[in-house]
């Protein structure tokens, strides 16, 4: 093995390797998106612990999705963790909107936003082992009203050229990339002169 050759491997070792403590330890995934100049680093991002407030209590909020009445086969984790994830995004994207303006956000908000859409593609798959009534049920639980707040912001965000292709490397999802495509030229419509400010969020009390 040549000296590039080793120096590459251990290179992708230590990336592998933080990668996985990152996921065991901090219970987080690490974008392995190539660097675009777009993209800061997700650990620096303010977005989130701006929006803590959001995961407070998000089933009180009867825009996340809500268990149909009924039969149906969604496990509660799986249920807990869609609400969650829908409260986060919706915070990132629409509460907070002007933050993926700010590179550090960018690249947490991209992350999650795998991370929602992979949740969502993960459900239908276990519905269709049930029939189509079981993935009617899923489907429409994702397309509550925050969830169609967070596909028009993220649509606008793209329009704007506030999200790109770029910014997602090989992981876009699916449900994106007819827009991504189509305003894959759009220029960057954020405003370099008005730094995101957080909107600060009432914290409810249990």
């Amino acid at each position: 093995m040549g000296f590039l050759s080793r120096g590459m491997f251990v290179v992708a070792g230590v990336i592998v390797g933080s990668t996985c403590i990152n996921y065991l330890v901090a219970g987080e995934t690490v974008s392995l998106h190539w660097p675009n100049g777009r993209l800061g680093s997700w650990r620096e991002a303010k977005v989130r612990p701006a929006c803590y407030a959001a995961l407070n209590f998000p089933k009180r909020d009867r825009d996340n999705p809500t268990l149909p009445y009924g039969q149906h086969r969604i496990a509660w984790r799986d249920f807990d963790r869609m609400v969650d994830m829908t409260a986060a995004l919706h915070c990132y994207v629409v509460t907070q909107q002007n933050a993926v303006c700010e590179p550090d956000n960018r690249a947490y908000v991209v992350d999650y936003i795998g991370k929602y859409f992979a949740k969502r593609d993960a459900m239908l798959e276990i519905a269709k082992r049930y029939g189509g009534g079981e993935e009617k049920i899923v489907r429409d639980l994702w397309d509550a009203a925050n969830n169609r707040a967070i596909m028009s912001a993220l649509e606008m965000h793209i329009k704007y050229g506030r999200l790109r292709k770029s910014d997602f490397g090989w992981s876009a999802p699916e449900l994106l990339k007819g827009a991504l495509d189509k305003y894959s030229d759009a220029p960057d419509q954020c405003d370099k002169s008005r730094p995101w400010v957080a909107v600060k969020i009432p914290v409810e009390r249990s």
